[in-house]
This record gives structure tokens, C-alpha cells and sequence, in this order.
């Protein structure tokens, strides 16, 4: 995953995924938690969300360059298969960071034996517009000359 990418996903833990499970932590909270116990719940959410990004990273990367280049060629979504395994790793990736935050949206379409087919169309202005929250030019993130790892 070139930095950019890294970068963008980060930029999207940190501003919507942390920020969910802070709040749910907070509503959740009963009058005999400590607020000591409350941060640590906290912190230990963050930590849980950074590693789920690591471990998704790679799959988040080839799923959303592979929506990009899919738009480039003027179509509107991308469709995975959940009975390949790369694929479904890709579609998990782009719902946990995308379709979750209202990023990208998603319908799905079984192919039978409870295996669907997945389409996911990314919001591409939104997305421009959170890459550029991170001080990042959206077509810089796809261009591996700017940002390399």
C-alpha cells in the first residue's frame, strides 16, 4: 500500500471510526464507571480499530484502487465475489471504511449456496472532499509517482 493510501485510511480511522466507538463508549457508560475506566475503554477502542486497519490495509488499497480505475473507465460500481477470497477481503475493507461512513454505498445479490455478489459504488466527491480535510489531492493518492511506499 503506497503512503498516500496509508495516509487516507488513517485520516478515515482517526476522523470517523475512532470517533464512532469514543461516542458509543461515552453512551454506553454507566454512572459507576470511572471516567479513568471510560478513557482506558476508549484507548483501547482506538487500538482495536488501528489494527483492524493494518490488518485490512492492503485489502482496502486494492479494493478502492481497483474502484478507481473501474471509474476512470466511466463505470458507476465495482462488483466482488464473496467466493473468491481476495475479493471478499477487498469488499469487507471498502464496507468497513467507506460504505460504513457513507463513503460508498453497497447493495448485494446472491449468486446462491449463501454466496452474494457485492456492488459497491464509491461517493467519489465525498471522498475527494476527506482527502482533502487530510491536506491530500485525491489523484495523487492513485498515482503511485506521489507517494510511494
Amino acid at each position: 500500500m503506497n503512503a498516500g493510501m496509508r495516509d487516507l485510511l488513517s485520516h478515515i480511522v482517526a476522523r470517523y471510526a475512532t470517533t464512532e466507538d469514543e461516542r458509543r463508549i461515552e453512551l454506553d457508560a454507566n454512572a459507576e464507571e470511572s471516567g479513568a475506566d471510560i478513557e482506558a475503554d476508549k484507548a483501547a477502542a482506538v487500538e482495536r480499530e488501528r489494527q483492524l486497519a493494518s490488518e485490512q490495509g492492503d485489502a482496502f488499497a486494492r479494493g478502492l484502487t481497483l474502484a478507481w480505475e473501474r471509474a476512470r473507465r466511466g463505470g458507476k460500481e465495482i462488483t466482488f465475489d464473496d467466493r473468491q477470497p481476495d475479493q471478499n477481503a477487498m469488499a469487507s475493507a471498502l464496507v468497513d471504511y467507506l460504505v460504513r461512513f457513507d463513503l460508498a454505498s453497497s447493495r448485494s445479490r446472491e449468486v446462491g449456496d449463501h454466496h452474494y455478489l457485492y456492488d459497491i459504488a464509491v461517493d467519489w466527491d465525498r471522498l475527494r472532499d476527506v482527502a482533502e480535510e487530510n491536506g491530500q489531492r485525491l489523484d495523487d493518492v492513485f498515482d503511485t509517482s506521489h507517494g510511494a511506499a
